[in-house]
């Protein structure tokens, strides 16, 4: 078995409406260097999930999935509508969206949902303390 299919299993579909809003908030909310990639969103589908019980996928722009070093165009904190203290981040690869990763910020040992756009800050609208 080779190390991705660890984590992850196929799941070729389109985003589901939750994912896209995600993906939109994000763009929105992310680096200066965001922007260009909202061109992509109309072309991404999903091509696999993880199998850790987060709700990671990797994307794929019209139908292809990119690998490689990642650029961080986004990156947030907040919480799922079950109170689970979520970072998300938004990568790209080889110019192209390539990754939607959620994890949990704290231990957790169980399944959970996405956040809502709602529940979440860009770490570029956080204000040093």
């Amino acid at each position: 078995m080779k190390e991705a299919e660890k984590y992850g299993v196929p799941d070729e579909r389109p985003l589901r409406t939750e994912e896209r809003g995600l993906l939109e908030w994000l763009i929105a909310h992310g680096s200066p260097n965001a922007e260009k990639y909202a061109s992509q969103l109309p072309r991404v589908t999903v091509a696999s999930r993880c199998t850790c019980g987060c709700p990671t996928i990797v994307l794929a722009v019209d139908g292809e999935t990119t690998v490689g070093v990642s650029e961080i165009i986004a990156d947030a904190e907040g919480y799922t509508p079950d109170a689970v203290r979520v970072g998300v981040i938004l990568h790209c690869r080889a110019s192209k969206l390539s990754e939607l990763e959620v994890y949990a910020i704290d231990p957790i040992k169980r399944a959970f949902g996405l956040p809502h756009p709602d529940a979440l800050v860009a770490f570029s609208d956080m204000k040093p303390e």
